[in-house]
């Protein structure tokens, strides 16, 4: 062999070994690796209801169930509030949705940036915090579509004959029909009639008893999420709930991590809740904790301390996308284990297009925190609680399998249940039929909707338990949507002679109808394609490499290499060489880095804190003199003494409902106290008792045994007598002479 090649040849020898057998670098830590640009579809978390609020999937359209917080809310699915029910949708970015009673809705699309539904009755509350510059939010109803140009404060209502009112708290609202436009600033628009829609533009009405039950959520979320922000990543959803239900402490090489406050001896993550099936990601967790969908959908676990802590992505990550489950499947031929991923786990999805195609050997670092159920239960939606495996033999055979060695199970019309195993209190309200064919006036082409699940169980089976993608499932939609069409579709951008939107009185108005034109470059709804017909592209945002994934060696090349391409590539393995190295050196004097800074981190907040509260306090009194100053001078008036005076209950409410709290506490706490004591007391009483008989018993048994003894006594004297007698008489008998 030639020496150059034979030095080429070891070169990329050595580079293999040291790429695959040399220990990994430490992943970053709460960085998020589930970046998948195939899935452009979002979720949206049911995070409130009341009343007996219904909830139909998009792909079983006909079953109706009891909603529950927790419930991933996505393309298709719909959400009813009856006479008594209120419910709320929490998005990325801290945005709300908010239904008042008797209301419907449904998502038409619901994606990374078009987040679109469809309101077909009832009254809805939009506070949108956070506008991305790509994003778009809209709202359809039977007579216009409406669409949020800013973040704000937004109201649509529409009443039982399809008129639409639209409340413009904060920020602007465009709303079309019928090809045309009009743009609404802080105010009140109501448009009346479907065929020729008429509008009018009103003041703005005072709050009724929705607003002030959605400024009550407004205000809860509030006061959580800032107190949480600072540890998480702003693109998760369900933070706020940690606050109230754990604490958060700083982990040596984990930075801050929380761990639930209040749960079972033997808790372990992923186990109160059930398995449920969601395309495209496939087998989903919906927690029963209040507090469980972030710590269930983002994220890392880790045992410390006989405690189990959340390890999320930090606040300086910018891209945190959903998963189904943070855990490793672990399957058996009757039995399926999963085990919470730690932060240095590589993940193996199950979903999108990164599920691996060939079945993977991975172990995991908690894997002997395995938790094992039935496949029936898997499979059957049952809670996992109540149905955990506790046979050591079974729980050690899958322990030691190999993740994602066997695929998963396949789902069956049981796995779409929320309440899968649990009875129904009451029989759930399905909304009115004429509400469900109501058409909807889009502006932007929505999705067509998902197709069903006995459509997707073939490609499911086929598949061997792998959910069905978006554009497969896309595909099939549109093969069937003429026959399954739940909501025609009415562009807005088409123009009609005879049935122009215009003002309701002529002349009336200031705002002048526009031609309808696409939404940030998105693209309109038409007759010829009222819907989506392909998944729009979506560019791969800036992530970080996946935790624990080896690099790979660059392909050969076809032809054959050249000297100079030859000592090219010499030099740029003898460069990753070099790389390498340095990088093994950082890991090795990373610990004492990392102790050296927590060190001087420590000693500059130490020296920042004092400072810092010295200056948050002339801040607040700058502040409140500012206030005081503007009041006097009538600048501010009766508003900002509203406010102040509403800030000041609130903080009154909040301060007697925490010393309600700790009465409450102290009272409980008291209350076990005493009777701790009394029980003592008691015990104490009671063993008196048997100490007082046993003497009593103790010196009854002394008593008989010293009349024993007496009487033992008495008797001797006597019959050592009668025998001296006896011996006397025998004797004499023996002396007196016989007679001849």
């Amino acid at each position: 062999m030639d020496s150059r090649k034979q030095s080429g040849f070891c070169a990329c020898a050595v580079l293999f070994c040291f790429m695959f057998f040399a220990p990994a670098q430490k992943p970053a830590v709460g960085q998020e690796n589930i970046d998948d640009p195939e899935i452009y579809q979002e979720v949206a978390r049911v995070s409130y209801v009341s009343g007996g609020v219904s909830y139909s999937r998009g792909d079983d359209p006909d079953y109706w169930e009891t909603a529950a917080i927790n419930v991933p809310f996505t393309l298709g699915d719909r959400i009813y509030s009856p006479s008594s029910g209120r419910a709320e949708l929490e998005l990325p970015a801290g945005n709300f949705v908010r239904l008042a009673p008797r209301t419907y809705l449904t998502a038409l699309n619901l994606s990374y940036d078009i987040k679109q539904f469809y309101l077909g009755v009832g009254k809805a509350a939009f506070h949108i915090r956070n506008l991305a510059a790509d994003e778009i939010y809209e709202v359809d109803t039977p007579n216009v579509a409406v669409n949020f140009e800013a973040s704000g404060r937004y109201r649509v209502e529409v009443d039982e004959e399809g008129n639409t009112r639209i409340l413009v708290r904060r920020g602007r609202a465009i709303v079309a029909a019928k090809g045309r436009q009009i743009s609404v600033e802080e105010g009140e628009i109501r448009i009346y009639g479907i065929e020729s829609p008429r509008y009018e533009v009103v003041p703005l009405r005072n709050p009724d008893s929705f607003d002030r039950w959605v400024a009550e959520r407004d205000d809860r979320f509030e006061q959580r999420y800032p107190r949480t922000q600072r540890y998480v990543s702003s693109e998760m959803i369900g933070v706020e709930e940690l606050w109230d239900h754990g604490r958060w402490e700083e982990i040596p090489e984990f930075g801050y991590a929380w761990s639930p406050r209040q749960v079972p001896s033997g808790w372990r993550p992923f186990t109160a809740g059930h398995w449920f099936w969601q395309d495209p990601w496939g087998w989903t967790w919906i927690s029963d904790e209040p507090w469980g969908w972030a710590t269930s959908h983002y994220g890392r676990w880790i045992p410390y301390r006989s405690r189990w802590y959340w390890v999320p992505a930090a606040p300086r990550v910018r891209v945190v996308r959903y998963a189904p489950a943070v855990v490793g499947f672990v399957r058996t031929r009757d039995h399926v284990g999963w085990v919470p991923l730690h932060p240095r786990d590589r993940i193996a999805p199950w979903w999108g297009y990164r599920r691996p195609r060939r079945q993977e050997h991975i172990t995991f670092v908690n894997q002997r925190h395995v938790t094992v159920v039935n496949q029936n239960v898997f499979v059957s939606g049952r809670p996992v609680r109540t149905n955990v495996v506790r046979d050591s033999a079974v729980v050690r055979e899958v322990s030691s399998g190999r993740i994602m060695e066997q695929p998963l199970p396949v789902p069956s019309r049981s796995s779409l249940r929320v309440n899968a195993g649990r009875e129904e209190r009451q029989k759930p309200q399905a909304p009115p039929a004429t509400v469900l064919s109501r058409p909807a006036v889009v502006r932007l082409a929505p999705a067509p909707p998902p197709p069903t699940f006995q459509e997707k169980l073939p490609e499911i089976q086929k598949s061997r338990g792998a959910p069905v993608p978006m554009d497969a499932a896309m595909k099939m939609s549109l093969k069937k949507s003429s026959k399954r069409d739940h909501h025609p579709i009415r562009p807005a951008a088409v123009e009609e002679t005879g049935a122009e939107f215009a003002p309701r009185t002529p002349g009336a108005s200031a705002l002048k109808p526009q031609p309808v034109t696409p939404a940030r470059g998105k693209k309109l709804a038409t007759p010829n394609e009222p819907v989506l017909t392909h998944v729009p592209p979506i560019e791969r945002r800036e992530q970080r490499p996946q935790q624990g994934q080896r690099a790979t060696s660059p392909a050969p090349s076809q032809a054959p290499a050249t000297a100079t391409e030859t000592a090219r590539q010499r030099e740029k393995l003898e460069q990753q060489q070099e790389e390498q190295k340095s990088q093994q050196d950082k890991l090795r004097k990373a610990p004492e880095e990392r102790k050296r800074n927590r060190a001087e981190r420590f000693k500059r907040d130490q020296q920042r804190q004092t400072p810092e509260k010295e200056a948050q306090k002339q801040e607040q009194q700058q502040k409140d003199g500012q206030i005081g100053k503007a009041l006097k001078e009538g600048k501010e008036g009766e508003e900002w003494q509203r406010q102040r005076a509403e800030r000041l209950q609130q903080q009154q409410r909040m301060r007697e409902k925490q010393q309600q709290e700790k009465q409450q506490r102290d009272q409980e706490l008291a209350k076990i106290r005493k009777e701790a004591e009394e029980q003592r007391r008691k015990a104490l009483e009671l063993k008196r008792q048997q100490q007082a008989q046993s003497r009593e018993k103790q010196q009854e048994s002394g008593m008989r045994q010293k009349q024993t003894q007496k009487e033992s006594e008495a008797v001797l004297p006597l019959e050592r007598g009668k025998q001296l007698k006896d011996s006397q008489q025998e004797h004499g008998k023996q002396q007196q002479p016989q007679m001849p």
